[in-house]
């Protein structure tokens, strides 16, 4: 039999179980208990001392004349954590019935507010935000009536599809409110994993194809026209030290070897042809003064450095947009290997006929 500590540490956590208070539920006479909230239009009015509390000492929901409205997931949230009882024993079945993600989204609303950070819901903000927004979130200490919210929010279920063109926009029109953009992932178990969007754009210090000379492209040239088949790629007679472009290709017995997509760029500049995304993309690595090197250890199309090889760790790693986590469980595989080895794990697109970055991290609520 595996030993048992009998204190209990290292013992695993439960994930995502909250449980309704039976003896919260409807109306009760008691010392210091509450009324249940009531019915009020699409939301749940709690009226008298608590409605003023909820609002003035956590933030939570919409003051109106007659006391607080919440919505059904500000509804459990307070029932679990301010002590609300329930309206009625169907109360949750019926909301369910109306709402099937009603359990989702109050999962995630516990993921921001137990750590002591605030969220307030889009419908129940005065400040503007994106229509894609759920709400906004203040660090924990703060209140919307003295500062202004450090991020937009938005939750999604851990299949959900990714779009990352749109996530793109999102993330670029929150930060261009100076607030950042999170999202809240919540699994089959109702646990939440936090990740933040940042709009990025990685830059090194190396040599670019710019810098180079005529003779410098003649020396390339001339030594692309031995070019051997090798592999997926070609084998080019050209010693690295005389590589006028290091971060071009892989030093190989006594030559240089080139990736197809080396090749597809080298065409490009020699004969003018049509790149593609990722091609592209390569070519703004490039331009950048970066170094790409293939990424396939990492799961991804290249690391990418900054400078040289032999100074470094690689700070990046890229994968372009066709080859990008189709949904949120591809997503959290890349940015946990991203985060176990020290990188920041980025998104490359096209939009516009720009190369754009988005960087996709994880964090942890009530801690930053």
């Amino acid at each position: 039999m595996p030993q048992q500590n009998p204190r209990g540490a290292g013992r695993p956590r439960e994930r995502g179980i909250r449980s309704i208070n039976h003896e919260l539920i409807g109306s009760s006479e008691g010392d210091g208990r509450h009324k249940p909230p009531t019915k009020h239009e699409e939301k749940w009015l709690v009226s008298g001392s608590i409605g003023s509390r909820l609002w003035n000492k956590s933030a939570i929901g919409t003051q109106i004349n007659e006391g607080t409205l919440l919505t059904p997931e500000e509804v459990l949230f307070c029932h679990w954590h301010r002590h609300l009882p329930l309206p009625n024993h169907e109360w949750l079945n019926e909301n369910l019935l109306e709402d099937p993600h009603l359990l989702h989204r109050a999962a995630a609303m516990n993921t921001i507010r137990e750590p002591g950070d605030l969220l307030i819901l889009a419908d129940a903000s005065e400040l503007e935000l994106n229509i894609e927004s759920w709400g906004l979130r203040w660090k924990r200490g703060e209140h919307p009536t003295r500062e202004l919210p450090s991020a937009e929010i938005r939750w999604v279920m851990n299949s959900s599809e990714i779009k990352w063109e749109e996530l793109y926009e999102w993330a670029r029109s929150v930060q261009k409110n100076n607030r950042m953009a999170e999202i809240l992932v919540v699994d089959d178990e109702f646990d939440v994993t936090a990740y933040r969007l940042k709009i990025t754009t990685p830059e090194g210090n190396l040599k670019t194809p710019s810098d180079l000379e005529k003779r410098d492209y003649d020396i390339i040239n001339d030594a692309w026209k031995q070019r051997i088949p090798s592999g997926d790629g070609f084998w080019i007679p050209l010693d690295t030290e005389k590589m006028p472009l290091p971060q071009l290709g892989v030093p190989q017995a006594s030559g240089v070897w080139l990736a197809e997509i080396e090749q597809l760029w080298l065409e490009s500049i020699f004969n003018s042809n049509t790149l593609d995304e990722i091609s592209k993309i390569y070519a703004y690595l490039l331009e950048n003064g970066l170094w790409p090197r293939p990424g396939f250890k990492y799961g991804c199309r290249w690391r990418v450095y900054s400078g040289e090889l032999t100074t470094q760790h690689a700070p990046w790693l890229i994968v372009p947009n066709c080859e990008s986590p189709k949904n949120w469980n591809e997503a959290c595989l890349a940015a946990r290997l991203a985060a176990g080895v020290n990188k920041s794990w980025l998104c490359a697109m096209e939009i516009d006929n720009e190369i754009c970055f988005i960087e996709l991290c994880r964090w942890s609520p009530g801690k930053a």
